[in-house]
């Protein structure tokens, strides 16, 4: 597992440019809702951290930050998942959602 501070932000980056409105969260609730989600590992998906603002694009749109509105829950792991709705530069979409296997894992203190 990847070790994080609580109050990090998280940063997802694809292989290509992507469609940066296409790369959604959920920035009103513990919903999961938007084409990347996160969520404790768990819970597995039956609720998401919500962001407190849209994901910021970077690196020609190959890398995206997430800013979670409230620090990460103590010695929790988390997973990220990725869906379909999101698009490359071409405007085509993922085949399947992906969700992290081991996800990562927030500090102690």
């Amino acid at each position: 597992n990847i070790g994080a501070y609580r109050d990090t932000n998280i940063i997802i980056q694809f292989s290509e440019t992507m469609v940066p409105s296409s790369i959604t969260v959920n920035t009103s609730d513990s919903s999961c809702s938007g084409t990347i989600q996160v969520s404790t590992s768990s819970n597995n998906f039956a609720s998401c951290v919500q962001m407190s603002s849209s994901p910021s694009a970077s690196n020609n749109n190959k890398t995206f930050t997430l800013d979670p509105s409230a620090n990460l829950i103590r010695e929790e792991t988390y997973k990220i998942k990725v869906t379909t709705g999101v698009k490359d530069g071409s405007g085509n979409s993922m085949e399947a959602d992906n969700t992290t296997q081991n996800g990562f894992g927030t500090e102690k203190e």
